[in-house]
């Protein structure tokens, strides 16, 4: 009986130090990963021709919910146009999960 309780006290302890070893991402950390999945998300995508048109992430102010990130962006587009380049300044907004890899246009 002796055994068992100190099986199971062994058991909790090590669970109790592993848990408290993961490491949580700086505010730096997220903003860099949230930008890189918008990123990822408006250049990579097989409907936008990227030869004409380039997207860059400047900034983001995000919120952090139990699942997921509620984001809105502000990024740079240059479009390439017969002889021109517009280039257009605008906000975005997305919810991106916690895990960087789905990414929502929420407007």
């Amino acid at each position: 009986m002796i055994k068992l309780i100190r099986l199971v006290l062994a058991t909790i302890l090590c669970g109790v130090i592993f848990s408290s070893c993961v490491k949580k991402m700086s505010t730096e950390d997220v903003q860099e990963s949230l930008k890189a999945a918008m990123d990822l998300y408006l250049n990579y995508q097989p409907r936008i021709d990227t030869s004409r048109v380039k997207f860059r992430v400047k900034e983001v102010i995000y919120f952090e919910d139990k699942t997921f990130y509620l984001c809105n962006f502000k990024v740079n587009m240059k479009e390439k146009r017969v002889n021109q380049i517009f280039d257009t300044t605008g906000n975005m907004s997305a919810r991106i999960s916690k895990d960087f890899k789905d990414v929502h246009r929420t407007d």
